[in-house]
C-alpha cells in the first residue's frame, strides 16, 4: 500500500473549476488527478534538468571537426542505402 499524506492548498477558483471539469471527464478522484498532474510536472522538470546537463556537457566538450565529418559521411551512406540520395 502506498503511504499518502494529506495537504491543504488554495487555488484560484478558475483553476479549480478546470481541474474539476478535467478530472470528471477522466473519471478520476480529485487526489488521483492532482497526483497525476504533479507526477507529470515532476517528470517535465527532470527532463528539463537532463536537457540542461546535456547542453552544458556539449558546450564544455563539443564535437571535433573530424567527428562531424565522420557523422556526415555515415549519414550520406545511410541515405544512399535507403535510395534517398
Amino acid at each position: 500500500m502506498i503511504k499518502a499524506a494529506k495537504i491543504a492548498i488554495s487555488l484560484p477558483k478558475e483553476n479549480l473549476k478546470k481541474i474539476e471539469r478535467l478530472r470528471k471527464k477522466m473519471g478520476l478522484e480529485r487526489s488521483a488527478f492532482i497526483d497525476k498532474a504533479v507526477c507529470f510536472w515532476i517528470r517535465a522538470m527532470e527532463k528539463q534538468e537532463m536537457i540542461k546537463a546535456y547542453e552544458e556537457g556539449y558546450r564544455n566538450q563539443p564535437e571535433s571537426v573530424d567527428e562531424i565529418k565522420a557523422m556526415e559521411n555515415l549519414a550520406a551512406d545511410a541515405f544512399k542505402e535507403e535510395g534517398l540520395q
